[in-house]
């Protein structure tokens, strides 16, 4: 290498922070346990504001460095690309979402229950909008690759087909239990998303949301249920 090349790539590595005239460069020292989950929660923070409100191809992983005030390279040392960092969000906001419904699903009565379980889930659609549009709104082709995000996914379903096994069980509801499961879930779901596109009234979430918990519990109730209400 000429001298030429030698003071160039000298001034590269010192003003990169890489190389010291005076001492030579020590080794990184390697992150804690804490110290590495404590990041990559920030840095799920971060990402569930841009992927909501950009949509997933619009976020860079230069963006999310540049919010968080670190270098460009760091989110590489822990997520290997966005579409991990994107599975990680998706089942942050599972997790969060099924913890609110797995609460209300401790209620004994078994229409209650429901009732709490569809209440938990709307309430996180209203408290969490760009968790909850991560979780449903944002496609991932990809997400059988990431085993946490499948886990999650499976536990917020079992959350409401046990719920709705349970009642079923008890003899308050009549039908199959898988279509009733997807039945209140979609039907939850589409109120949800309706709210979160705005096209519902102001207060359409508060005025809707019992009337039609209500009716979805009618609609499925067994005559032997009906008969003493």
């Amino acid at each position: 290498m000429d001298s030429k090349r030698l003071f160039l790539r000298q001034f590269y590595l010192i003003d990169t922070g890489k190389f010291s005239t005076q001492n030579p460069p020590m080794p990184r020292p390697a992150l804690r346990d804490d110290e590495i989950e404590a990041f990559r929660e920030r840095l799920c923070e971060a990402a569930t504001r841009r992927f909501a409100e950009q949509g997933v191809e619009a976020v860079s992983l230069r963006g999310l460095a540049d919010d968080l005030g670190c270098s460009r390279a760091t989110p590489y040392r822990y997520f290997r690309d966005k579409q991990e960092i994107f599975a990680a969000v998706r089942a942050r906001a599972f997790e969060r979402l099924t913890a609110l419904c797995e609460a209300a699903a401790h209620e004994p009565d078994p229409e209650r229950r429901l009732a709490a379980l569809g209440h938990a889930y709307l309430r996180f659609a209203r408290e969490e909008p760009h968790g909850y549009r991560v979780a449903f709104e944002l496609g991932q082709p990809d997400a059988s690759q990431y085993p946490e995000l499948v886990a999650t996914q499976v536990r917020a379903w079992q959350t409401i087909r046990g719920a709705v096994q349970y009642a079923g069980e008890a003899g308050v509801l009549e039908g199959d239990p898988e279509t009733i499961s997807r039945l209140y879930w979609a039907s939850l779901h589409g109120l949800a998303g309706l709210h979160l596109l705005g096209q519902l009234p102001g207060d359409g979430l508060d005025r809707l949301e019992a009337p039609m918990i209500e009716t979805l519990l009618r609609g499925t109730r067994s005559a032997a249920r009906e008969a003493t209400e």
